[in-house]
């Protein structure tokens, strides 16, 4: 959908372009190649210009040209062309707001990766360290990264330099029915995590962190397993969103195909089950089916945001009525 797309060329709106894949002009070089006698004069030259311009750019690689001109709303049709040549990021933070705050784990997920990577604050995050790690990667994908996980980057590390291409799934999930925070989104796209974290929430990393800094060797690899848990959840929902926006589409250009579905790739990192016990005070059995059961958690020294006390206790209510637990 990268090159069957016109959305971006000035004068072409989605009418036009449905017009142009009727006529059977589906992508940049077609539209070279027709006359286009069907089309005003002046947005027919418009449209040859585009493409030329389009194919011209896309062959340099000059992707900065189409993160600047493509319409947020419609960029989800770049998670198919260039899905090889994704990475998908999550952060997560000491809890504090952007401008006072520090960011403690960068979690990197791709299909050329084993596993997810995880950069952390005070061993290897750094701006050199993550420009190294994204360079290979003309695009990353979010879930609400646009105006939280990127902006925090780039606050954090003035200057770097990002994938040209970035497509955040918070809105273009939102956009084919798929509403609510990642967790919630992934249980209404039936990609639910482990049961061993899935009680966790951004809280939780909060507290994760605070716990490692007061030498709890259990939790920095707990809270990596629950950042890596974010991030391998983002392809297959890009899969889903690319999908479910191809079948919304009125018709589709020659050539246009759907992602193959996929489930969520397993992880093979460590975690501690009791301390997230401990901090979220929801107590899982080992084997499924799990029994949640609420606890006092003793670490709560420090109150938990009202946002996210909000999103708690959703997700201790959900999973009540998942496990059948009272």
């Amino acid at each position: 959908m990268f090159r069957n797309s016109f959305i971006h060329i000035h004068g072409v709106g989605p009418k036009l372009e449905q017009a142009l894949w009727r006529e059977g002009i589906g992508d940049w070089q077609a539209a070279l190649d027709a006359p286009l006698d069907r089309i005003a004069h002046a947005k027919a030259d418009w449209i040859k210009r585009g493409a030329e311009s389009a194919l011209r750019r896309a062959e340099r690689g000059e992707l900065d040209h189409f993160a600047q001109c493509w319409p947020s709303r419609d960029r989800w049709r770049w998670l198919a062309e260039f899905a090889g040549r994704a990475v998908y990021l999550d952060i997560e933070t000491d809890g504090e707001p952007m401008e006072t705050g520090t960011i403690t784990v960068v979690g990197l997920h791709s299909p050329v990766l084993p596993q997810p990577r995880m950069l952390v604050a005070g061993r290897d995050l750094d701006r050199d360290t993550i420009e190294a790690a994204l360079a290979p990667f003309a695009m990353v994908a979010t879930y609400n990264g646009g105006p939280f996980d990127l902006p925090f980057i780039r606050a954090k590390f003035p200057g770097i330099r990002l994938p040209p291409l970035h497509v955040d799934l918070c809105p273009a999930l939102r956009r084919v029915g798929l509403k609510g925070g990642l967790k919630n989104v992934e249980r209404q796209a039936n990609l639910d995590r482990s049961e061993v974290v899935e009680e966790a929430d951004g809280w939780t990393a909060v507290l994760l962190w605070r716990r490692h800094h007061a030498g709890d060797e259990r939790a920095l690899p707990t809270l990596l397993r629950y950042c890596a848990e974010d991030c391998v959840a983002l392809e297959p929902l890009a899969r889903m969103a690319f999908n479910r926006h191809l079948n919304a589409l009125p018709m589709l250009p020659a050539g246009a195909a759907r992602l193959e579905p996929m489930a969520r790739p397993p992880l093979a990192m460590p975690f501690s089950r009791e301390l997230l016990a401990e901090l979220t005070g929801i107590h899982l059995p080992r084997t499924a089916p799990a029994v949640a059961r609420e606890t006092p958690p003793p670490w709560q020294e420090h109150v938990r945001p009202l946002v996210m006390e909000s999103a708690h206790e959703k997700a201790v209510e959900w999973l009540k009525k998942k496990t059948g637990a009272p």
